[in-house]
């Protein structure tokens, strides 16, 4: 019941609009004789009571007169044209209230979005750290390094420092797990993986 009065309310406001539209635009002009109700009736394919109430309405804001056995006349162009402005300011603001409305929802979707990747990243770095508790470093070889020339077996590189290494990178050349025997030479650029307290164990080793 209330969806069918919610169509007939819609149906004749609309219908008043159209005919103010109608007036603004000239096919009507002050004080025209409109159509009886049962002709605008049939014309809109709306019922007599719909054409009653957007009779009612333009009448009621001094666009039509309705004398009982004259019919339906125009009354003013001008409110005519104020009404219009009215709805037509009516439906901006409307418009743009869906608009804010459709963005809210599609940032509501978008942080729900983001709050699930965020979880998503935060898993798996945990998921991540448990099978690699440890951090991966890079150290650069310069000149002023005790160690060059010299083998990781020489110096006792992991049982100093509790660091393994995992590759080396020497000019455009990448060595992966380069084992014990690896021989530290200038810019070379080391990576290892250990704990906080293996890199500084292994600065201290190759710089002193």
């Amino acid at each position: 019941m209330r969806e069918e009065q919610k169509i007939t309310a819609s149906a004749y406001r609309q219908i008043a609009i159209d005919i103010a539209q109608d007036i603004v635009k000239g096919k009507y002009v002050k004080g025209q004789k409109l159509f009886g109700r049962s002709v605008l009736a049939s014309y809109y394919h709306v019922s007599s009571e719909t054409i009653r109430k957007a009779v009612f309405i333009l009448k009621d804001v001094g666009i039509l007169d309705t004398e009982k056995g004259s019919g339906i006349e125009v009354r003013s162009l001008e409110k005519a044209r104020d009404f219009i402005d009215r709805y037509n300011e009516v439906e901006k603001i409307t418009s743009a209230k869906q608009e804010i409305m459709q963005w809210a929802e599609r940032q509501a979707q978008e942080t729900e979005e983001l709050i699930e990747k965020i979880q998503l990243v935060i898993h798996t770095a945990e998921r991540l750290k448990t099978i690699h508790p440890f951090t991966p470093y890079e150290i650069t070889i310069t000149e002023d390094s005790i160690a060059i020339g010299k083998t990781a077996h020489e110096l006792r590189f992991w049982q100093n420092t509790g660091a393994t290494i995992i590759a080396i990178r020497r000019g455009e050349a990448v060595i992966l797990s380069p084992g014990p025997y690896a021989t530290f030479c200038k810019d070379d650029v080391f990576y290892i993986i250990g704990t906080d307290r293996s890199y500084v164990a292994s600065l201290k080793l190759l710089f002193g």
